[in-house]
């Protein structure tokens, strides 16, 4: 009977970067370092992988929110996931995800496409047709304004288990359509600013970064929305280049620095904070893991 809000979930950062490595395509989102010489492209993509399980394994470990990242490949007009650099495919990434939802009839599963670049309308319309297909009656559709969303049982029960948010960004649309308007043509999309709350502390200090995830975790949030602590360290193009010669040298060690003290962080956040969904860089089974517990045990306190 627990309000899907005060469920811990384990979501994960940039979920689809897991298959970057230097020889994938670079993009304009890479900082103009990257793009002097095909020799960085070695270093800009350990700074832009942060997970070592692909999607599905994600799921498989735990994961039920999943951070999407999308662009449109001028060159051969497909939808990929992006951090940087292209990784992989987005339909063929959410045909796992339909897999997944139709063998585990009790799980629920967020998709936040909370970044679309270079997608005209057209390519986005195109897009939500696809995802509608492919979902089909397990899309559950946002809460009206001040309505909490449903129990946890209660999307289950419905089929509805399968939320998909999309950003609402200025810049990620033309004139024609906007975000209210494509909620009219798609009545299941949710908000990734409205409806999921996520605030992002753009830090490399891991004292700031507890003190920013306490300050936002204690704001008034909206009965209808999710709120998503992101505990993540932003790296700097400073630290892509004294990576080169000291550490940390890539992303996923500046992840394993943050990453040891979260087993102690959830702790203190589910006992003094809402902790509703946490996303890493570097998910490992142990965190995935500890954060289900912590889950169960709320539960069980409730």
């Amino acid at each position: 009977k627990q309000w899907y809000q005060r469920r811990v979930r384990a979501g994960s950062h940039d979920s689809g970067s897991y298959c970057i490595n230097r020889k994938s395509k670079r993009t304009y989102l890479l900082p103009n370092l990257f793009c002097l010489n095909p020799v960085v492209d070695i270093v800009g993509a350990v700074w832009s992988r942060t997970q070592d399980y692909s999607i599905v394994d994600q799921l498989k470990l735990g994961v039920r929110y999943i951070d999407l990242r999308i662009i449109l490949d001028s060159d051969s007009d497909t939808k990929y996931l992006v951090h940087g650099f292209e990784a992989g495919e987005l339909l063929e990434e959410l045909e796992h995800v339909v897999e997944f939802v139709e063998t585990h009839p009790s799980e629920i599963v967020i998709l936040d496409m909370n970044h679309i670049y270079k997608c005209a309308d057209s390519n986005i319309c195109s897009m939500l047709i696809k995802v509608g297909e492919m979902f089909g009656d397990k899309l559950c559709p946002p809460p009206p304004q001040n309505i909490s969303v449903q129990t946890y049982g209660e999307m289950v029960e419905s089929g509805k288990r399968v939320i998909i948010a999309l950003t609402e960004e200025p810049e990620m649309f033309t004139s024609t359509y906007r975000h209210c308007e494509l909620k009219c043509q798609f009545d299941w999309i949710w908000s990734s600013e409205n409806n999921i709350v996520s605030p992002w502390a753009d830090t490399t200090d891991v004292t700031y970064l507890k003190v920013f995830l306490e300050m936002t975790m204690t704001s008034v949030r909206a009965p209808n929305s999710l709120h998503v602590t992101q505990t993540v360290l932003t790296p700097k193009t400073a630290d892509t280049i004294n990576g080169i010669y000291k550490s940390p040298r890539n992303l996923k060690q500046m992840a394993d620095h943050l990453n040891q003290h979260l087993p102690t962080w959830f702790e203190d956040f589910r006992k003094n904070f809402n902790l509703n969904i946490s996303i890493v860089d570097f998910l490992t089974p142990s965190l995935i893991n500890l954060l289900v517990n912590l889950n169960l045990s709320k539960v069980q306190r409730s």
